[in-house]
């Protein structure tokens, strides 16, 4: 099993439907009650351990074998990759956050339109530009999130691309002993993030060891996916990813604690590499594996229609007030719809291009020649795309 090469488009398209969920969720907050609190599913802001498992299952088995035998000029393509990947959108939506406060500004100094909120203070403070740029916003030297705030997963996933490396060289996802010592410790880890915060949603404060801790997992998941998959080789592909989609719903449906959902994507992951289920055929159709790879615009970006929205609403509280009287499904598909058309242009003009720009400009040279993922996450994980590249 292990040798045969696999698209996993699949898991690309839970992506998508991850980011899309963390979509609903936040703009929910912006706009209620424009549908119903019953619409709003708890655990959607959960989606981000599925992007950092994702995140430590593809980065292995893309970067396994090169950085464990590969020398300095492939440790250093690798991390150009993992910043070519994530900063220019990030680099770009800060910037136009950073805009769109100034117009607040503006608009409540020359036009007497009060927005929700002060101006360049608290979560956008100018000191948090730094924290931003340097991708350390999460790391636990702030008291909040701020600008762009689901980026905090990024931050959090960007520690875990500094210590992957490492993670590597000493095989501690790949040897048996220190991978059942490895995922011991980040269970141990997350159920005492549970615990200790009756919550899962952690972010600024224990964003890394949240990421780390699920990363690792996901790194062992991949080493160790066939032991699960022989074990429940008797069940057929379909019957095991349905069932296991049924659990994921379930734990919704119950609003199960956030540690209740590693293991589900654990087994949601390891079962979508059966290829041949008809969930995972259905997940891998063409047009939902490209919404897929556009998944970290629409996580990136959705932030950017929040605060349209709330300038809409000091500019011409009448329009915005005819918006909320229409239909519930009418303004959330409006929402998901201008989300998706940003980051649709986004995704062309800044992610692609930024992409290959940096990689051309920084790689010392072709880590190889084969056609490999183009990986990860984040999502959310903020989030990346499993499509297959030509390096």
């Amino acid at each position: 099993m292990q040798g045969v090469k696999q698209d996993f488009a699949a898991l690309t398209t839970l992506r998508a439907i991850g980011a899309l969920c963390v979509v609903e969720h936040h703009c929910w907050l912006f706009v209620y009650p424009a549908w119903p609190r019953s619409w709003i599913v708890p655990g959607f802001q959960l989606w981000p351990d599925y992007f950092f498992i994702l995140s430590g299952f593809i980065l292995t088995h893309v970067y396994g074998k090169t950085l464990r035998h590969g020398g300095r000029d492939e440790v250093f393509n690798y991390f150009v990759h993992r910043i070519a990947r994530v900063y220019p959108l990030h680099l770009a939506v800060l910037v136009m956050l950073v805009g769109l406060e100034s117009i607040r500004l503006l608009m409540a100094q020359h036009a007497g339109l009060e927005t929700r909120g002060r101006y360049f203070v608290d979560s956008t403070s100018p000191r948090y530009i730094l924290t931003n740029l340097l991708l350390v916003q999460a790391w636990g030297i702030q008291h909040m999130n701020s600008w762009n705030m689901p980026a905090w997963s990024i931050s959090a996933e960007f520690a875990c691309y500094l210590a992957f490396p490492m993670m590597l060289n000493h095989e501690l996802a790949s040897k048996p002993r220190r991978a059942a010592l490895l995922a011991t410790i980040s269970a141990c880890g997350l159920t005492w993030i549970q615990l200790s915060r009756h919550t899962f949603d952690v972010t600024f404060d224990l964003g890394v060891p949240r990421a780390f801790f699920s990363f690792s997992i996901g790194c062992v998941l991949y080493h160790y996916r066939h032991v699960l998959l022989n074990a429940v080789a008797f069940i057929p592909a379909t019957a095991l990813q349905s069932s296991i989609v049924a659990g994921v719903l379930a734990a919704y449906a119950v609003n199960a604690p956030g540690l209740a959902f590693i293991p589900l994507w654990v087994a949601l992951i390891a079962a979508m590499t059966r290829e041949n289920g008809l969930p995972a055929k259905i997940l891998a159709w063409p047009p939902l594996v490209a919404m897929g790879e556009r998944s970290y615009s629409y996580y990136m970006t959705h932030v950017l229609v929040i605060w349209a929205m709330l300038l809409t609403k000091a500019a011409a509280p009448a329009t915005f007030g005819q918006f909320l009287e229409w239909p519930s499904l009418a303004i959330l598909a409006a929402i998901l719809g201008t989300t998706i058309g940003i980051s649709e242009w986004t995704y062309r003009y800044i992610e692609k291009p930024g992409r290959a720009w940096v990689r051309r400009r920084l790689s010392r040279h072709q880590i190889c020649k084969t056609r490999q993922w183009d990986d990860v996450a984040n999502p959310t994980g903020a989030h990346e795309s499993l499509a297959k590249t030509a390096r």
